[in-house]
């Protein structure tokens, strides 16, 4: 056999396979499209049936479903909202007032993570008010950190830069024990909170969006109530955990969110103020996972690290 008839030969067989390969292929291909397109039937069919019994259902319970509606709407979820319809994340310095156990604190804390996962930035704040997670490695980290006011604030002058590029929300927790309005004429409370004010006017140009001031007490500064863009007051509303419940038998109450009460600040005059443009709303607790890193008591450590006083020991 010559190399030319060897060659045709070979070049044949690659042909006639070749043929076999592409009738197989478009064979599969018209299978596959005719079993896509009765799935895609099935699905629609199916897709028609369900709207029809979730339509005769919707109709068939007047007027219960009221109920649902009403509840639906007044639990809208978080992640259908921009930023600029929920009072809390209104940019400027926000108050948020209330008495111990009101959940200011835990509000506070879901705002920041709520902030944080639509912007992808932290916050900073005057108390460790998260516990550690722990990284796949077993590293612990936290999302927010702790900063001291006297370490951008001295001697009546802002001496250090915010970092905006990764914390764009300033909290300051309790006001009560770090800002005392009777303590306004003495030099060291002047020299932290004159340039914190002026920083409160100068946030846009410093990159800061929002100015947290969690507080048991109505009012503060006069100079911090007339630099406000928000008053609120929160508080907590729990509910039973029935998915835990579900899995795992057990009683658990969990946060469902917080009724908050919002308004506007209206100077009066250069020494009175007043709240204005009411609104009550409900804030739903959607991030329950992170709730859990919540530190309830971030200034427990604080204290601690104080002296024990033993006092005097009485004797009859």
């Amino acid at each position: 056999m010559t190399f030319e008839k060897y060659e045709l030969k070979i070049f044949g067989f690659i042909d006639k396979y070749e043929k076999v390969i592409k009738t197989f292929i478009r064979r599969f291909d018209d299978i596959f499209l005719s079993i896509m397109t009765l799935f895609k039937l099935l699905l629609k069919s199916f897709s028609d049936v369900l709207d029809l019994t979730t339509r005769f259902m919707r109709y068939s319970t007047f007027p219960l479903h009221m109920i649902w509606i009403w509840w639906d709407i007044k639990t809208y979820r978080l992640e259908q909202l921009e930023i600029e319809q929920i009072p809390l994340l209104e940019m400027g310095p926000q108050y948020i007032y209330g008495p111990a156990g009101s959940g200011k604190s835990t509000c506070t804390y879901h705002v920041m993570m709520d902030y944080a996962y639509r912007t992808g930035k932290c916050s900073l704040t005057t108390d460790l008010m998260e516990t550690a997670r722990t990284d796949t490695d077993g590293t612990p980290y936290y999302y927010h950190q702790i900063f001291n006011p006297s370490d951008y604030f001295v001697d009546g002058v802002q001496v250090g830069q915010f970092d905006s590029d990764r914390f764009n929300i300033i909290v300051y927790e309790e006001m009560l024990t770090k800002y005392q309005q009777r303590n306004n004429a003495k030099k060291s409370y002047n020299d932290e909170v004159l340039p914190m004010v002026a920083a409160m006017g100068t946030q846009r140009h410093q990159g800061i969006d929002l100015f947290f001031f969690i507080s048991q007490l109505p009012k503060n500064d006069i100079a911090i109530m007339q630099m406000l863009k928000g008053y609120h007051e929160p508080k907590v509303k729990k509910g039973f955990d029935y998915q835990y419940w579900l899995q795992t038998g057990k009683i658990r109450f969990h946060i469902k969110g917080w009724k908050i009460k919002s308004y506007k600040v209206e100077i009066i005059d250069s020494s009175n103020f007043k709240l204005v443009d009411k609104k009550v709303w409900f804030y739903p607790c959607v991030y329950q996972e992170d709730m859990q890193y919540f530190n309830r008591l971030n200034m427990k450590e604080k204290y601690k690290a104080l002296p024990k006083v033993k006092g005097v020991k009485m004797t009859a």
